[in-house]
């Protein structure tokens, strides 16, 4: 079985399920109801908001990187809870960062404009509840990805194409981004990488923007995957989807790739999951994390199996969508 060194974005998620579920600290607030509090907006024009990396020179594009689920329920001095992220924590700044340096080595590495706003994600706590807490509190979260977006069309891309990125929550907020971007932006925008998420036929209907890849050179596409040993093992709420590409060979048939020696990855076309054969399970289970990953789940190595695919694919759609 091949085995491996945990990930940033596994250490991270793996290290949250080792603490407790609530901390006990301050929050900035509006107001939030009853039971909750909601920290503050986040105001796109503080630096303090983004994390933004600039190559020396000027780049020919940008990487949007929306990040993936990195904190926990949060109680606030007087008691109540807090299910958003706040960017003026310094602990969920900590939080962030191994995610969003791995995603900036793999999708930027110096060469591009990387750009990352620290919007108000949903916690892991909520995603552990299901379907319903999620789409009752991500609008709130997609409402700050949606502004952030606008503030750097105007005020960072001048222009440039683009490609948008994100995992898991950010996936998701990649997914529905796309479904609204205004055509002069899509008509920038080289791909579009929602990993470790879902898109539904109904979608691909209903929203022509949504334009599944099916090979590792269209460009204005949108790249998707969920990773398994076998399709038991997949996500309540990741799943079900109908979009999945291979992201070593790039199809999105049942051919099998090579991911090393030991490691085969293929799509399977019933499920529309990518099965990954090979992996000891038991080497990526977080137990405390059982109701939401199952054991034979990768969801938290989709960015790190596939890094050096990924960058080298991030490249060359970006290069098609030049010429």
């Amino acid at each position: 079985m091949y085995s491996s060194a945990p990930s940033k974005s596994a250490v991270l998620l793996l290290t949250l399920a080792a603490f407790a579920t609530v901390t006990v600290s301050s929050c900035r607030t509006q107001s939030g109801g009853t039971d909750t509090f909601i920290p503050t907006a986040p105001d796109w024009s503080d630096k303090a908001a983004w994390y933004i990396s600039e190559p020396a020179a000027a780049p020919e594009a940008d990487i949007f990187y929306i990040l993936p689920t990195c904190v926990w329920d949060w109680t606030a001095e007087d008691g109540q809870l807090c299910r958003y992220s706040d960017y003026s924590r310094t602990d969920h700044i900590e939080a962030f960062l191994p995610s969003v340096e791995l995603a900036e080595d793999i999708f930027a590495r110096g060469q591009y404009g990387f750009y990352c706003p620290y919007y108000r994600q949903i916690t892991l706590n909520v995603w552990m509840d299901g379907e319903a807490a999620v789409e009752e509190l991500f609008p709130l979260s997609m409402e700050d990805v949606s502004e952030a977006f606008d503030y750097y069309l105007e005020h960072y891309n001048n222009g440039k194409p683009f490609v948008l990125a994100g995992f898991s929550q950010g996936g998701k907020a990649v997914v529905e981004l796309v479904k609204h971007l205004p055509a002069e932006a899509y008509e920038r925008m080289a791909a579009a990488y929602a990993i470790g998420y879902r898109i539904s036929d109904e979608e691909l209907a209903q929203y022509p923007q949504l334009l599944p890849a099916t090979d590792s050179t269209g460009t204005g596409t949108i790249i998707c995957y969920n990773s398994v040993a076998a399709p038991e093992a997949a996500c309540g709420v990741l799943s079900p989807t109908d979009v999945c590409i291979n992201p070593v060979n790039w199809t999105t048939d049942a051919t099998p790739a090579v991911l090393n020696d030991s490691v085969t990855v293929t799509v399977d076309t019933v499920s529309h999951l990518l099965i990954v054969d090979g992996l000891d399970p038991e080497h990526y289970y977080a137990p405390s994390l059982a109701s939401t990953f199952p054991l034979g789940n990768y969801h938290l190595q989709e960015l790190t199996l596939y890094q050096e695919h990924l960058r080298r694919n991030t490249a060359l759609r970006l290069y098609y969508f030049e010429k």
